[in-house]
């Protein structure tokens, strides 16, 4: 009998549900944190533009490099081949848009064999333009050329390939690429190229 009732009350402790508070603090909370996401979002859409402005970018370096290590031949809009001696991607910050800002490159072919780009000689396979589908993400600055000049070519010639870096200062081995949001300048990231052909997202 007395095993019965300690067996009873039990169960009817056991069987308590949630109180009216506690649904309404899990609300609260739930609530506090949707807002907090909201409010963030904006920034966090900015975030993954500017990574994913560089990441494109430092893909494009490697399948350029990946050209130059191949000497693959490539055909114009007409068909026909292109005889290139190397290729590299050239930026100049110079060259802005029509909101200011610098949101482009150049894929090219390097034609006459000289390790840069030339607008009069060389083929330009792509103009890559993020300007549309990466909205606020510009190219800030060319860090470690001489007289820190605002366009730089990188050539990659094969077979090695050999890597040139037209600009580049005397004393430095790599260049840096500086990828920031137009609404931010202090949030940036870069891509770094040596001469031994080593690229790096920072």
């Amino acid at each position: 009998m007395v095993f019965t009732f300690v067996f009873k009350l039990k169960m009817k402790n056991s069987e308590k549900g949630i109180t009216l508070i506690e649904i309404m603090v899990t609300i609260a909370i739930i609530t506090l944190f949707s807002m907090i996401l909201i409010a963030d979002y904006p920034k966090i859409k900015r975030q993954f533009a500017l990574s994913r402005a560089v990441y494109k970018f430092a893909q494009d370096l490697r399948k350029t490099q990946d050209m130059g290590l191949s000497g693959v031949q490539i055909k114009d809009e007409n068909q026909v081949v292109v005889e290139a001696e190397g290729y590299g991607i050239y930026i100049n910050i110079n060259l802005s848009s029509s909101d200011g800002n610098n949101k482009q490159y150049k894929i090219y072919a390097d034609i006459n064999g000289n390790g840069k780009y030339n607008s009069e000689g060389d083929y330009v396979i792509k103009t890559v333009d993020f300007g549309e589908t990466e909205k606020g993400v510009i190219i800030q600055e060319i860090i470690n050329t001489k007289n820190n000049a605002p366009s730089v070519s990188i050539n990659f010639s094969p077979p090695n390939p050999d890597i040139e870096i037209w600009q580049l200062e005397s004393n430095r081995n790599n260049v840096e690429i500086v990828f920031a949001l137009s609404s931010d300048p202090t949030n940036k990231r870069k891509v770094s190229v040596n001469t031994s052909g080593l690229i790096e997202v920072k």
